[in-house]
């Protein structure tokens, strides 16, 4: 949505400063090109990157840019809706300059609206926080293109990097011990959940109208269930108590394992699951559970390699045998 009105506000702030151009006969289809240049129309997707400062008094638009810059010159650790923040105080910012500063606020609008863009998509690019201290680098070299100088605008202490983005904490020295061991739990797990499947076997039962030996079957399955949840709960329990966990900016691939190994967790969690008015599951759908387990496994096991640095023909050592 943000990116969609960015373009818009773009071809608007084209049209305006440029005009309506004249009817031309050139056929788009044959010579986009030609045709752009008899219209007199610029690149829209670029903002303009003039040579010297545009040099606007910003004395008149003090309470946005400081809206602006509230947020990235705070004394404080970055948040998830820092970057949306910016983007929607700097958006008003270049509305104002493009209704009150003729042309020269068309281009100081184009140039904000495109800092303003970069800084949503920052916000939408996952689930890491962006970094406000590379957003705060790109603002003030926007400012300078757009503003004037002037004393009370903001500038960064030797100190804010480091506030608003402090290093991750070291690495749980436990961490590596805790997540094989769980690899090798849970592949355990996964090996006696599919035995316990095949002796359980598929429904048999008309789910509507069970009969005795029907819920006998039934009860075994829920039993089975409630125990092996609580192993598998039990088999995560030192992963989860790691404090803090791996970092996904730091231990990537630590990261990632742990992420795995939950993956994997979840999914066996769900054998004993039936669909629909169905209690107890079906061969088919156990079957693609372990499967999902087993790749999710697979892939922590793979990730810890890497993190260690082992060759991919020395990867089955002891400590990963189940």
């Amino acid at each position: 949505m943000a990116a969609r009105a960015i373009v818009a506000f773009l071809i608007l702030a084209c049209v305006w400063t440029f005009g309506i151009p004249a009817r031309v006969a050139v056929d788009p289809d044959a010579d986009p090109e030609r045709l752009a240049d008899a219209m007199g129309l610029p690149e829209v997707f670029d903002a303009p990157a003039p040579s010297r400062s545009l040099e606007i008094d910003p004395a008149p638009y003090r309470g946005a840019i400081e809206r602006v810059e509230d947020v990235l010159y705070r004394r404080g650790p970055t948040g998830y809706g820092d970057a949306e923040a910016v983007e929607a105080a700097t958006a008003r910012l270049a509305e104002a300059l493009l209704r009150a500063e003729g042309l020269r606020g068309r281009q100081a609008g184009l140039e904000l609206m495109g800092f303003a863009g970069r800084a949503g998509a920052r916000a939408d690019a996952g689930y890491t926080l962006p970094s406000i201290v590379a957003l705060r680098s790109e603002w003030e070299v926007t400012r300078a293109r757009v503003f004037a100088p002037a004393t009370w605008m903001r500038r960064a202490s030797a100190d804010l990097d480091r506030i608003q983005e402090p290093p991750p904490p070291p690495l749980d020295p436990d961490a590596d011990t805790a997540i094989v061991e769980a690899e090798a739990a849970l592949r355990r797990l996964m090996l006696r959940g599919q035995r316990e499947a095949e002796r359980l076997g598929e429904p048999i039962y008309d789910p509507d109208v069970p009969g005795r030996s029907d819920r006998g079957q039934i009860r075994a399955w829920y039993r089975f269930g409630e125990r092996y949840r609580r192993q598998l709960d039990d088999a995560m329990a030192r992963v989860e108590r790691l404090d803090p966990e791996p970092h996904p900016a730091r231990e990537p691939l630590r990261a990632e394992a742990v992420r795995s190994l939950r993956e994997a967790r979840e999914m066996l969690r769900r054998v004993p699951d039936g669909a629909g008015m169905w209690p107890t599951p079906f061969r088919p759908a156990w079957e693609a559970r372990f499967r999902a387990a087993a790749d999710a496994l697979a892939r922590a096991r793979e990730q810890m390699a890497r993190a260690d640095g082992a060759p991919a023909d020395a990867r089955e050592h002891a400590g990963w045998n189940p």
